[in-house]
């Protein structure tokens, strides 16, 4: 299996895991209005938190990394509304999980092999912060009435770690701006680096400019030219 279909994998398990999520929010959410009319209801940021979900799992099979950065965005915005309205740890981490996936996907749409490096930050953060709340509130005493709650963080962490998965596996070589030997070579200016490159055999000489040619950095016309300057023809 390629690499392409690697990602690809990867960017539709992660929407499975938010539409999921979704579905249990909404079904959830229901269930309990209906059970407490008294005193609870469907809030419109209960109905924001759906869309945004909705939207995870709609950009993510899309493959579409701008449109994840605009909906990660909005999560953010509304993570930050969280933490103002009731900050907790829980709360802090969860916004700086979602901001961490932004910076993660701004480096790959500017190319920037960091992004590769980061990749799993986002899904990290949210783990620690759960677990924290886990640990505070006492979950792993009553798992028989936490699991689901615990089960659906989980599975946001998953499509969080498998969001990066595909924004790296996505990111390719040839399209990182990771700096190399060759990175800035011009071929214009090897009259000035003469002194460098006389030191070099020929063979190596030659090499070196073959590997320039399969990259793309210079012209079949400039690598004959340079070939016909090393062998003296």
């Amino acid at each position: 299996m390629d690499k392409s279909e690697n990602g690809k994998k990867y960017a539709l398990i992660a929407a499975i895991c938010y539409a999921a999520i979704a579905i249990y929010s909404i079904i959830n959410r229901i269930t309990y209005v209906n059970k407490n009319p008294e005193y609870a209801s469907i809030t419109v940021v209960n109905i924001l938190t759906w869309v945004i979900f909705i939207g995870f799992a709609v950009v993510l099979f899309m493959k579409n990394k701008k449109a994840l950065l605009a909906v990660a965005g909005a999560n953010t915005v509304l993570d930050i509304y969280f933490l103002i309205r009731n900050f907790s740890l829980f709360n802090l981490f969860d916004f700086l999980a979602y901001a961490a996936l932004i910076i993660i996907i701004i480096l790959a749409l500017k190319s920037n092999i960091s992004a590769t490096k980061i990749w799993f930050l986002a899904a990290v953060l949210l783990f620690v912060g759960s677990l924290i709340m886990w640990i505070k509130y006492g979950y792993f005493s009553y798992l028989s009435a936490a699991w689901k709650s615990m089960l659906v963080t989980i599975i946001e962490c998953v499509a969080l770690m498998f969001s990066g998965m595909w924004i790296k596996d996505d990111l390719s070589p040839a399209e990182t701006t990771q700096t190399n030997e060759y990175a800035t070579f011009n071929p214009q200016a090897i009259g000035g680096t003469q002194a460098k490159t006389d030191a070099i055999g020929g063979a190596d000489k030659l090499k070196m400019y073959k590997e320039l040619l399969d990259s793309g950095t210079i012209t079949q016309e400039e690598f004959d030219q340079k070939k016909k300057q090393i062998l003296g023809l």
